[in-house]
C-alpha cells in the first residue's frame, strides 16, 4: 500500500504532524548544541532550556497524529488500552518538561518521566507499525520507518542506561552503553522525519500522474476499523 485511504480527521492530524516534525528538528538541534557546547562548560544551559520547552510542546502535538494513525489498527481491548497509555505517557512527558522549565520539578525526576514516555511511545511505534505492515493499513515507507524507530529505541534505551552503572567495567558502560546511545541517536534523529512523512500521507495531496491528477479516496468510519 503506497497511500492512505482517507478517513475523517486526517487533514487536521496532518497539520499537527508537520508541526511535530518542525518542533522535533528544533529539539534535535538544541539537544546536540547542549551536549556539544554547554555540557563541556557546565552551562549556562540555554540550549537545554529551549530543548525542554520544545519537548513539552512536541509531546502535545504528536498526540493527534498518533491517535489518527492508531485508527488504522483493528480495534481490540488491547489496542484501545495501548492508545490511552501512549496518550497518557505523552501528556505526562509534556507536563514534566514544562515543570522542569518552570523549575518546579527536579531534573532527575523530569528526565525519568520523559524517558518513561519515550519507552511507551517506542513500544507503540514498534507494535502498531508491525501490525500495520501485516494488515496493509499504512503506506510501507511510513510503517517501515515507524517500526525501525520503535524497535531501535526499545533496544537502545536499556543499553544506554548502562552508561550510568559506575561500578560496571568500561566495556559494558561505554561498549554496550555507547552502542545503545548511538542506535538511540539514529532513531531520535529519524523521529521528526517520520512525522513529516506522516503529515505528507495524512494530508492526501494527490501526486500528479500522466493523464491528470487522481482524487484521494475516502471511506466512512463506523463501529470498527
Amino acid at each position: 500500500m503506497d497511500t492512505l485511504i482517507e478517513i475523517p480527521g486526517d487533514r487536521t492530524a496532518a497539520k499537527f504532524a508537520y508541526a511535530s516534525a518542525g518542533i522535533g528538528v528544533v529539539g534535535v538541534a538544541t539537544l546536540g548544541a547542549m551536549f556539544a557546547i554547554e555540557v563541556p562548560r557546565n552551562g549556562p544551559y540555554i540550549f537545554g532550556t529551549i530543548n525542554d520547552a520544545t519537548g513539552g510542546v512536541f509531546q502535545l502535538t504528536i498526540i493527534p497524529v498518533i491517535v489518527q494513525v492508531h485508527r488504522r489498527l483493528r480495534r481490540t481491548p488491547g489496542s484501545e488500552a495501548a492508545k490511552w497509555l501512549v496518550i497518557a505517557g505523552s501528556a505526562a512527558g509534556s507536563a514534566s518538561s514544562f515543570l522542569l522549565v518552570a523549575k518546579k520539578l527536579d531534573f532527575n525526576v523530569s528526565t525519568g518521566i520523559s524517558v518513561g514516555a519515550m519507552v511507551v511511545q517506542a513500544g507503540w511505534f514498534l507494535l502498531a507499525h508491525r501490525s500495520l505492515l501485516q494488515s496493509g493499513g499504512c503506506p510501507r515507507d511510513l510503517a517501515k520507518l515507524g517500526e525501525f524507530i520503535g524497535g531501535a529505541l526499545v533496544v537502545a534505551l536499556p543499553l544506554a542506561a548502562l552508561t550510568a552503572l559506575e561500578p560496571a567495567p568500561a566495556w559494558i558502560r561505554w561498549g554496550l552503553g555507547g552502542a545503545g546511545i548511538a542506535v538511540g541517536a539514529v532513531a531520535w534523529v529519524a523521529w521528526p522525519y517520520w512525522y513529516f512523512l506522516a503529515g505528507r500521507h495524512l494530508s492526501h495531496v494527490p501526486r500528479e500522474v500522466r493523464g491528470g491528477v487522481p482524487r484521494p479516496r475516502r471511506r466512512k468510519i463506523g463501529a470498527g476499523y
